[in-house]
C-alpha cells in the first residue's frame, strides 16, 4: 500500500522507456520515484517525458542498480519502500542487486515476469498476481510477484553473485610490467635494419661451370 500518513518512496530498476515508473507516477502523484538505467539516452527520454507529463515526483538515476548503495550510501541504503523491475534479469540475480536498497522493515519487490520461476522465488513469495487480473483478462500472459525485503535477501543468497566495493580509498588496480613488456604472441615486431639479416644460405658458394 503506497498511500499512507509518510512520504513513500519506489525505485524503478530497468526502467528503460519509463515502464512502469511513469504510470505508477501518475497514479501516486504522493509517492517519489527514482527511474534508474543504466543507459544515459533511454534516462534523457524518460525525463523529457516526466516533464511533458509535469511530474514533479519523479527523478532519475543513470547507473548500476548495485553500485547505487557504495555511490551514495545515505540516499539510497535501505531507503526505499518497494522495487519494481520486469524482466531485467534471473531474479536470484536481480534480488541480489536490488537487496541493499530496500527498506529493512516492511520493504517489498514487485517483479513482472512471465514463464517459468526458479523453486527457490516460488518458495518465498508472498503473493504471484496474473496482470489479467489487474488491467483486463487478455491483455497479459505476465504476472507480478512480490517478495518482502527478507526473502529478497533469502533469494539473493542463492545467485552466486558477490559483492565487489568500488571506489574503496587505498586500493589500487595490480599492474603487471611484465605482461606489458612481453610481446604478444602473433604480434608484428618493429624490424632493425642495423641487424644482419638471417638467411640459409649465407654460405653458399656460385656454381662456376668453367671449372670443369
Amino acid at each position: 500500500n503506497l498511500e499512507g500518513k509518510e512520504k513513500k518512496k519506489v525505485v524503478d530498476v530497468g526502467t528503460g522507456g519509463g515502464f512502469p515508473g511513469l504510470p505508477l507516477a501518475i497514479l501516486f502523484p504522493s509517492v517519489e520515484f527514482t527511474l534508474v538505467d543504466s543507459v544515459g539516452k533511454k534516462l534523457r527520454a524518460v525525463s523529457d517525458m516526466a516533464d511533458e507529463l509535469s511530474l514533479t515526483n519523479v527523478q532519475t538515476h543513470h547507473g548500476r542498480a548495485e553500485l547505487m548503495v557504495d555511490e551514495s550510501a545515505s540516499l539510497h541504503y535501505q531507503q526505499y519502500d518497494v522495487c519494481v523491475g520486469r524482466s531485467v534479469a534471473a531474479l536470484p540475480k536481480f534480488c541480489f542487486w536490488i537487496q541493499d536498497l530496500l527498506n529493512n522493515k516492511d520493504g517489498k519487490l514487485v517483479y513482472i515476469i512471465g514463464g517459468e520461476v526458479e523453486e527457490v522465488v516460488t518458495l518465498r513469495l508472498e503473493d504471484d498476481v496474473p496482470l489479467d487480473r489487474l488491467i483486463g483478462e487478455g491483455t497479459s500472459d505476465k504476472r507480478a510477484l512480490i517478495l518482502s525485503a527478507s526473502s529478497v535477501k533469502e533469494v539473493a543468497k542463492e545467485s552466486g553473485e558477490k559483492k565487489q566495493r568500488v571506489g574503496v580509498p587505498g586500493t589500487k588496480r595490480k599492474s603487471n610490467s611484465k605482461r606489458k613488456n612481453r610481446e604478444a604472441r602473433g604480434g608484428w615486431v618493429k624490424r632493425d635494419n642495423a641487424e644482419k639479416k638471417q638467411r640459409g644460405y649465407d654460405d653458399f658458394k656460385r656454381f662456376d661451370s668453367g671449372t670443369f
